[in-house]
């Protein structure tokens, strides 16, 4: 097991410490790679059953959720960039429920408007008649 001057332990000592070593960096790489490819931005996630709960929680006077979504609105969910003006919301309303998007937005085809939240452009997409996706263009991407 043991040379007499006890090289096999030297040797696997040292090669236990390249292993570590390689592990580290291995880590470190994945971790770069991991915040580069997020775009170095920390997002926020959120989740409201209804408008009234995401009216309290400030996100819609946050402009992280637009205002002129309807009231109607129910199964929210939200994402956002901290570091950047981004969104993604999707929700459900209540079907026909759309005269807040046509009155705030412009309308591009049909169930498909432009909109500004906050003093950046945003898209809306309805589908289904009650389901609409709203999402940041052409800023923090």
């Amino acid at each position: 097991m043991y040379n007499e001057t006890g090289g096999l332990v030297i040797s696997t000592i040292i090669c236990h410490k390249n292993i570590e070593m390689r592990q580290l960096r291995i880590l470190a790489v994945v971790a770069i790679v991991g915040s580069t490819l997020n775009g170095c931005g920390e997002f926020q996630s959120n989740n409201f059953g209804s408008y009234a709960e995401a009216k309290k929680s400030e996100l819609i006077g946050k402009g992280w959720i637009p205002e002129f979504i309807p009231k109607s609105a129910y199964e929210i969910k939200e994402q956002h960039r901290v570091d950047v003006a981004r969104i993604h919301v999707e929700l459900m309303f209540d079907a026909g429920d759309i005269e807040s998007f046509e009155s705030a937005c412009t309308m591009q085809e049909e169930d498909k408007y432009i909109c500004e939240n906050s003093g950046y452009p945003v898209q809306v997409v309805i589908s289904g008649g009650n389901y609409a996706v709203i999402k940041s263009i052409g800023n923090g991407t």
